[in-house]
């Protein structure tokens, strides 16, 4: 039923904000038959559930969203809030962190866990909706879908116009469970989830192709000339207005003590004997 779907879809965060550092952020829409008498003054009927049970319908969702929701899926329940800026970085007193550091665990039974996962990896394999998006050699999971942004009769009626094709989506991660990295893809005017899924997969093979570099790769330090690349976004006072840049600053170059030998070892010095001589 459509309450019991409602609920669920609720605690993983659809039809609400997330809390992203991001202005303008919207809450959408995740309907019940309480939300249908509220708006409309009318009750639910029971081929509205059908709709909604595959996301359309009155369902209406931002991207940052669904992500979240698949995240806290994949993770078993482990439901977090997004940043663009680490909140642990910024300096005191600059967001209220009892809410950007805030951690929700909605209950979902392990077996359900593991059956919808190993689920979602199947997307990607000759039976799934979008195998043409699959990455030998790497565990992908994921879900497609596609969106009217308006009715087939009306699409019709304009002769299905490329302005009113359906957006694609698609959200990947990888490995399946309790991911490194989750992707999500809204491609405008794509038709089909499958599209979007081949952009978000390239994504996904890149992070685990540097993943999987040689260690001494991995591990190699840039050269130490004193300067240190940032980015930052930011708004301004007055206005919505998301603004970004990059700086490199001069960090100060500190003289460091030699050390004269390692702790609890005696100096050199003291492993001269006392007639001067060397040993």
């Amino acid at each position: 039923g459509i309450d019991r779907i409602s609920k669920y879809a609720t605690a993983l965060g659809l039809g609400q904000k997330t809390g992203i550092d991001l202005p303008n952020e919207v809450s959408g829409v995740m309907p019940s038959e309480e939300w249908k008498i509220k708006n409309f003054k009318q009750k639910w009927f029971a081929g509205e559930t059908i709709s909604v049970g595959i996301g359309q319908g009155a369902v209406a969702l931002t991207p940052v969203q669904l992500m979240r929701a698949i995240a806290a899926i994949s993770m078993g329940g482990r439901m977090v809030v997004p940043h663009v800026v680490d909140p642990q970085s910024l300096p005191s007193g600059y967001v209220e962190t009892s809410h950007v550091t805030e951690t929700k665990n909605i209950p979902i039974d392990p077996n359900g866990w593991t059956f919808i996962t190993d689920a979602m990896s199947r997307v990607l394999l000759p039976e799934g909706t979008a195998p043409s998006a699959h990455v030998p050699g790497v565990d992908i999971a994921g879900k497609t879908g596609s969106a009217q942004i308006v009715s087939l009769a009306t699409r019709a009626k304009f002769k299905n116009s490329e302005a009113l094709a359906q957006n694609g989506w698609f959200v990947g991660f990888t490995p399946r469970r309790n991911p490194d990295i989750i992707v999500c893809v809204l491609f405008e005017g794509g038709e089909h989830g499958k599209l979007a899924a081949r952009l978000a997969t390239q994504v996904l093979k890149a992070y685990v192709d540097k993943q999987r570099r040689t260690p001494q790769k991995m591990v190699e330090k840039p050269k130490n000339d004193g300067k240190v690349d940032m980015g930052a976004l930011w708004t301004a006072p007055e206005g919505d207005k998301l603004e970004g840049g990059r700086f490199v600053l001069d960090l100060p170059k500190r003289p460091r003590a030699v050390a004269a030998a390692a702790p609890g070892i005696a100096s050199s010095e003291s492993l001269v004997p006392s007639t001067g001589k060397n040993r």
